[in-house]
């Protein structure tokens, strides 16, 4: 049987912009052993189709060898039931979500990890919540949309239509125009601003900004913090602008960004922004620009093109983070990242 193969899209990324707004500019290089593990770039190459077919169940069983049995992933049972279930996943997920606090701005988050090809992806955003709970006071309140063979079962896919319905899910438990959402997307990005979704060989729409910013409108929720990893993902910007939000995207709407591939544990923009600079400030302002320092020495040190992350703030968010803020409980201890592992069963296969 023939596989289909999957083209991933290129990435690319800009910043546009009124209020604050900070192009990316050169600063002291940090140390060098820092430099994570991880491949070149997100720009991903043509994948491996036994990989595919293997999770799809259609390699022969000669065909696989000891340790591709042991990566092997648990194929659903067929792809209509798993696009079924998928209300009552993100149904449960937001049931799930601890209640707002009556006069006090809480913290909620939703994690879309894009690609279920590249284990990085969902590394990062099975750490957000770890992270925002020890250190933003966010225990229970983010939710995640993960693309990937190892959690589909329990967790609800990252797709277009998820993303509205978590959206409009987490609105009828946080207060709309209290409380603050922090919205973190990680995937590959393409030159003409698409973020991409990819589930298999699943026809899944890909995420544009506009998409983005209608699925926030759409659930009236006010305050926005939105975080783009990916290629190009300064593109995002000029649809998300608007007075109640701050934006931050891991490279200029024209460069790439670095740190997926299948030997990745985490992108370098989720190295310097997720599990350092957050783990030392709870301003996201100042994480973005101790995360723009040390990409610009890795960069500098590879001798790469500068992905120049970008950041755009609104005129009325700031004020709000920093009563947000002025309220959180004294640091505690960073929180280490640890990627996650794949468990399967190479028994299954697709019906």
């Amino acid at each position: 049987m023939r596989a289909r193969l999957i083209l991933l899209p290129i990435a690319l990324c800009a910043a546009f912009a009124l209020g604050r707004y900070d192009f990316h500019r050169e600063t002291a290089q940090p140390a060098i052993e820092k430099i994570p593990l991880v491949a070149k770039s997100t720009t991903p190459a043509h994948p491996d189709p036994a990989p595919l077919l293997n999770w799809l169940g259609l390699l022969p069983s000669d065909a696989t060898d000891d340790a591709g049995a042991a990566n092997a992933i648990d194929p659903v049972a067929s792809y209509e039931d798993l696009m079924y279930a998928q209300a009552d996943l993100v149904d449960a997920s937001t049931k799930r979500l601890r209640p707002q606090t009556p006069g006090k701005i809480d913290l909620y988050a939703l994690g879309f990890a894009g690609d279920s090809e590249e284990n990085v992806f969902r590394n990062e955003v099975d750490y957000l919540p770890k992270l925002l709970a020890r250190r933003f006071d966010a225990a229970g309140r983010t939710l995640q949309l993960i693309n990937s063979p190892a959690t589909f079962e329990k967790t609800p896919l990252a797709t277009r239509t998820n993303l509205y319905d978590a959206l409009s899910g987490i609105a009828k438990t946080m207060d709309v125009n209290e409380d603050i959402l922090l919205l973190f997307l990680t995937s590959h990005g393409s030159r003409d601003h698409q973020l991409y979704v990819a589930m298999g060989s699943m026809p899944l729409d890909q995420l544009t900004p506009e998409d983005i910013r209608d699925a926030l409108d759409t659930a009236h929720i006010r305050w926005r913090i939105v975080i783009v990893s990916a290629c190009y993902s300064g593109g995002f910007i000029p649809a998300l602008r608007e007075p109640h939000t701050m934006i931050i995207t891991a490279a200029r709407s024209d460069r790439a960004s670095f740190g997926c591939g299948s030997d990745a544990q985490i992108t370098w923009f989720g190295k310097a922004f997720l599990t350092e600079a957050l783990n030392q400030t709870t301003d996201f302002h100042d994480a973005y620009l101790r995360a723009r320092t040390t990409i610009v020495g890795w960069e500098k040190h590879d001798k790469d093109t500068p992905s120049e992350p970008q950041f755009w703030e609104g005129a009325l968010i700031e004020a709000k983070l920093s009563a947000w803020r002025a309220a959180l409980p004294p640091p505690v201890a960073q929180v280490p990242f640890a990627p996650t592992t794949i468990t399967s069963n190479p028994h299954r296969t697709l019906q």
